[in-house]
């Protein structure tokens, strides 16, 4: 299994791929960079999962799917997993799918049988305490905070790290690196709380 993403070094991705993989798992703009260099060999390539494809051409990255899609050959199996089937989704299942099955996975009302969803009303001044108290409260092992933005989820972190929660913050603006060490911190127990942008 070879990664190839954005942020972390391509010498190594490229080493990687020169030495074969069954499996290569990256971000468009840097899979297509590979493969414009010949590092990224296509042609002998059986399947595609395009997880997350909504957000994918919601970041712009419309370009990279088609040059990649392009350059597989027809015979492949194409799978596509996107939260919304938007327009532009649809035409790309159109255009890169052969005999394509739609398969939904969640029905109008139902929820996560094993989640218990709660709404706290209160106002906009009052939020970090609301979200301290429900912290202590359930004093659960771990536990997700999103916030609309960045800013939010740097101002919210910094205030549970000043109440003495132990938290990391993933937003998009951190590197790979730093998302992947905030990761590996919330599996192995040293951060309780994870705030991020949703």
């Amino acid at each position: 299994i070879v990664s190839c993403i954005g942020g972390m070094d391509a010498r190594r991705e490229a080493r990687a791929l020169e030495i074969g993989a069954h499996i290569v798992v990256g971000t468009p703009g840097r899979l297509c960079d590979h493969q414009s260099r010949g590092r990224l060999v296509l042609s002998d390539l059986r399947v595609v999962v395009l997880d997350e494809a909504d957000e994918m051409l919601d970041l712009g990255f419309r370009e990279e799917l088609e040059q990649l899609l392009d350059a597989m050959p027809d015979t492949r199996r194409t799978l596509l997993f996107s939260a919304t089937i938007a327009k532009e989704i649809a035409a790309l299942a159109r255009r890169y799918q052969r005999d394509a099955l739609r398969i939904d996975t969640l029905s109008g009302a139902r929820q996560h049988a094993d989640i218990t969803y709660r709404a706290v009303l209160t106002d906009a001044r009052e939020i970090i305490p609301a979200v301290v108290n429900i912290l202590r409260f359930t004093d659960s092992k771990t536990a997700m905070v999103f916030c609309a933005t960045r800013e939010l989820v740097r101002h919210m972190q910094g205030a549970l790290l000043e109440r003495g929660f132990s938290s990391v913050a993933l937003s998009g603006e951190l590197g790979q690196n730093e998302r992947t060490r905030a990761i590996e911190s919330l599996r192995t127990g040293q951060a309780r709380v994870c705030v991020a942008t949703d």
